[in-house]
């Protein structure tokens, strides 16, 4: 059984993430992650699209507005 994508993956803003983790404790397939960035901030990171599910949790819960779901063609703009 072959697994089709999500219609939407997660789009993080690296500018408006605050490295919170609100979006990572809410993922239940644990497909994001945060990342140290070069400056030394903190940022989610999307490290797995094939394991999401599509279910714009992390998008609900990120109280700064930054992920928007966006169709997997579109995820990385």
């Amino acid at each position: 059984m072959t697994r089709r994508p999500p219609p939407r993956l997660p789009s993080i803003d690296p500018d408006r993430c605050t490295g919170c983790g609100r979006c990572v404790a809410v993922c239940d397939p644990r497909v994001l992650s945060l990342e140290t960035q070069p400056d030394w901030r903190k940022s989610a990171v999307l490290h797995d699209a094939g394991g999401c599910t599509g279910c714009s949790l992390c998008a609900l819960r990120c109280p700064f507005g930054a992920i928007q779901m966006r169709r997997p063609a579109d995820a990385a703009a």
